[in-house]
């Protein structure tokens, strides 16, 4: 069964950011800079950890994974511009 997850990440080097941005892009949807929206299964989401723990460096980077529900998504508020939200063939405005 596939979960919704908000991933934020801080990266103090260029170079891993953009190898961060690049990993996430195959895991989920960019909804800022340095969050994305990901729909995973279990595996898919130890295969996303993995392969982040090869990016980042442990004393100086962090990445936050949250688990969040459909109701919560369905719920987010943007001030600003406003960016869609992909749930399993649903989009969300």
């Amino acid at each position: 069964m596939k979960r919704n997850y908000l991933v934020g990440y801080d990266i103090s080097d260029d170079r891993r950011l953009a190898k961060v941005a690049k990993t996430m892009k195959g895991f989920g949807y960019r909804l800022q800079y340095s969050f994305f929206h990901c729909c995973l299964s279990d595996q898919q989401k130890n295969r996303m950890k993995e392969a982040l723990k090869k990016i980042i460096l442990d004393e100086e980077d962090q990445v936050i994974i949250l688990p969040v529900t459909e109701k919560q998504l369905t719920e987010l508020e943007f001030i600003g511009v406003k960016t869609q939200i992909a749930l399993e063939g649903v989009i969300i405005v």
